[in-house]
């Protein structure tokens, strides 16, 4: 009987050490997940990009570099530089015809600093500034002929004031 009971004991022992994963196996384990979910998060991005090919699909959070997409027909529609996988700089972006469409200021993947858009016509729409991805200061908005429509005053993405200039 005392025989039986150790060669169950010792059975069971064995097979919970098969059970148990080693570092490297839990690491490696981990590692298969984490390539299943960013496969999954840049085929998602893959497919809004057919649906919405302004989108900027942003290289690994490695890269340090200029970034640069074109359209079909050769004409940039991006431009900008990345810092360790965030935007860092000045990025201008442009209409299918070559006319600039905006310009933006980031500071470590957060929009930051002054902000300028433009009609298709290059007639500026608004400018106004950014502070940490929230529209901050005043804020001019303009009609497609140039003209100062409204203004507006914000403090970290709130409207604390607008003003129309023009009707």
């Amino acid at each position: 009987m005392r025989m039986k009971t150790t060669a169950i004991t010792l059975l069971t022992a064995l097979i919970m050490m098969g059970c148990v994963k080693t570092e490297e196996e839990k690491k490696a384990e981990q590692h298969r997940q984490d390539s299943i979910k960013l496969k999954v998060i840049h085929d998602s991005l893959v497919e809004a990009k057919k649906k919405n090919p302004l989108i900027i699909i942003d290289p690994d959070s490695t890269y340090s570099g200029d970034f640069l997409e074109r359209y079909d027909n050769g004409i940039v529609k991006y431009r900008g530089y990345y810092r360790f996988g965030k935007r860092h700089g000045q990025w201008v972006s442009f209409y299918p015809n070559g006319l600039q469409w905006s310009e933006m200021f980031y500071d470590k993947g957060q929009m930051s600093g002054s902000n300028t858009t433009f009609y298709t016509n290059g007639k500026i729409r608004y400018k106004g500034f950014y502070k940490n991805n929230l529209k901050d200061s005043l804020w001019e908005f303009y009609d497609t002929t140039g003209v100062l429509i409204q203004t507006s005053k914000f403090k970290n993405d709130m409207e604390i004031s607008s003003t129309v200039v023009k009707q």
